[in-house]
Formats: C-alpha cells, sequence, structure tokens
C-alpha cells in the first residue's frame, strides 16, 4: 500500500501542472477530508490542504501523471487510473509504463485480449526491458498459459539477473511445462535447495503426478528434515499407498507451496493478476 504522503506529494504535484485548479486550492482524494476521524477500509489518511501559490510547472509532467495513476491502482480506483494512464499516453504514445498500467487494468477487468495486445506492444517499444517482458510472461502465467510465458520470463530473467522475482517466476513456469532440471537451479539459487524441490514436488502434486511428486518431497527432507511441509505431503503421499484417495488426501489441506518473498522493482497494486491455482510457496528469505 502506497503511504498517504506518497499520495499527498503525488496530489499537490499534479497540481502544480493544471490536473486541479491553480491558484489558492483545496486538494483532497477520493473520499478523504480532514473532518473525517475514520480511515476507509483501505486505511487511506484523510487530508486536505491549502495552497496558496502553486508552483512552476516541472520539467516533466507526465511523471506526475503516472505517479497518481499508480496511487489509483494502488487504492483500486480503475476509473481514475486509466483516466491518467490515458492521458500520458496521449501525449507520449510509446510511454512503456503508462503502456503497461493500462494492459494491468485491462487484465483485472477481464479484457484480457486488449491486455495481452497492450504487453506486446510494451515489448515492442521497448524489447528490452525486462519489467515489460515479466508483465507479459506474468499474464500469460496468471490464465495457466505455461508454454507461452516460458519465453517471456526467460527474457526478463535475462535481462535482470539478480532480479529473485524473475527468476523465481520463470522456475514456477518451467516445472508446470515439465522442465525440471532447468527449474530446480533457478529456485535453489532464490529460496534454497530443500525448499526448491518441494516447490516442484507441490505443483507435480496439483498436476496429479504423484510418484515423481514424492521424490521430490523426499529429496526435501532429506535435504532438510526440519522443513515440515514437506515431511507433512510425503506422509500424505504414502497414506495414498496405503489406499486412500489422492482426491481425498489432495483436498484434506490446502497447497502450501513456497512463495517468493522478495518485491523488486515492480508497479506495486493490489489488484490480483497471479497465477491460479497454488498460491503459497516457500517464500524467499534470501
Amino acid at each position: 500500500m502506497i503511504r498517504s504522503t506518497f499520495g499527498k506529494a503525488v496530489l499537490l504535484g499534479i497540481c502544480a501542472v493544471g490536473v486541479f485548479s491553480s491558484g489558492c486550492i483545496s486538494v483532497s482524494a477520493p473520499g478523504l477530508s480532514k473532518n473525517s476521524r475514520k480511515k476507509s477500509s483501505i486505511q487511506q489518511v484523510s487530508y486536505e490542504d491549502e495552497i496558496a501559490e502553486a508552483p512552476g510547472d516541472p520539467k516533466n509532467p507526465e511523471q506526475l501523471k503516472l505517479a497518481y495513476a499508480r496511487w489509483m491502482e494502488e487504492i483500486n480506483d480503475v476509473v481514475e487510473a486509466r483516466k491518467h494512464y490515458s492521458a500520458v499516453t496521449r501525449t507520449e504514445p510509446e510511454n512503456v509504463e503508462a503502456i503497461l498500467g493500462l494492459a494491468r487494468l485491462d487484465q483485472v477487468t477481464g479484457q484480457y485480449a486488449e491486455a495481452e495486445q497492450k504487453f506486446k506492444r510494451a515489448i515492442r517499444l521497448s524489447p528490452e526491458s525486462p519489467i515489460a517482458q515479466y508483465s507479459l510472461g506474468q499474464f500469460y502465467a496468471s490464465q495457466q498459459r505455461w508454454d507461452e510465458s516460458r519465453e517471456p520470463l526467460t527474457a526478463a530473467m535475462l535481462a535482470d539477473p539478480e532480479n529473485t522475482t524473475y527468476r523465481y517466476q520463470l522456475a514456477v513456469a518451467l516445472v508446470h511445462t515439465d522442465d525440471i532440471s532447468s527449474a530446480l537451479p533457478h529456485f535453489i539459487r532464490t529460496i534454497g535447495d530443500a525448499e526448491g524441490h518441494y516447490n516442484v514436488g507441490l505443483i507435480l502434486h496439483e498436476e496429479e503426478r504423484y510418484d515423481e511428486a514424492e521424490k521430490h518431497f523426499l529429496l526435501a527432507v532429506t535435504k532438510k528434515p526440519e522443513l515440515e511441509l514437506a515431511q507433512q505431503w510425503l506422509a500424505k503421499l504414502r497414506q495414498q499407498r496405503k489406499g486412500t484417495s489422492a482426491h481425498q488426501s489432495r483436498n484434506a489441506q490446502p497447497a502450501q507451496i513456497v512463495p517468493v518473498g522478495h518485491r523488486s522493482f515492480e508497479p506495486s497494486h493490489s489488484f490480483s493478476t497471479d497465477a491460479p491455482g497454488l498460491s503459497a510457496l516457500t517464500p524467499l528469505t534470501r
């Protein structure tokens, strides 16, 4: 969540470029007032400021519009976010950040074809941009289009090899496309050896590849006996061998895949564009 001080700074900055009226003006974020004693459900901080004199135009007013659009995206105000991303693209039609913002808004509002085209356009404009490549890869992953997700996720990782989020999400896609030998080094580098095998095991378990899943759970427990989740899932699989149905065992407990815990620079917003299915991977602690 973007803090209120950032939101306030964005609003004051936009005042400077004429998005709000100039001179002595009253600025208030949607639903915010200094007279209100309560925070909204998203815990926005209320305020209202009078600016006696608006400063001169900044050197790059489009950056202020982008910052405001990102803030609106963060608080789920799709209409305002789209309005300001669109304003930037009217002035700067090849602004990759604004195009990606509009693509994300299309994705979360179910306009998948439009979202895909915008993600691809961002890559055409900036093929070396890791965030553009990553965004398209995650778009495909969110629809379980794993084969299509591999190429852009690989490109993102190669463009920014130290970014653990890119590397980790590539590993997930590689397991889903049955390239486990390529996935494991990326998992090991981002979350650890035992945790990597555990993640592989749980993804394989979701795909009902129980023999292979058991092998990786066993490797995880061997490498780190204190990894309790791996112990639990290994025990469940062995119970299946004794006659418990795979379906019953699989539904006995929600999957706890180890999630990446590190966040590198990428648009921060609360819209859910994650891939469906397994939702709690081993956290990245490195």
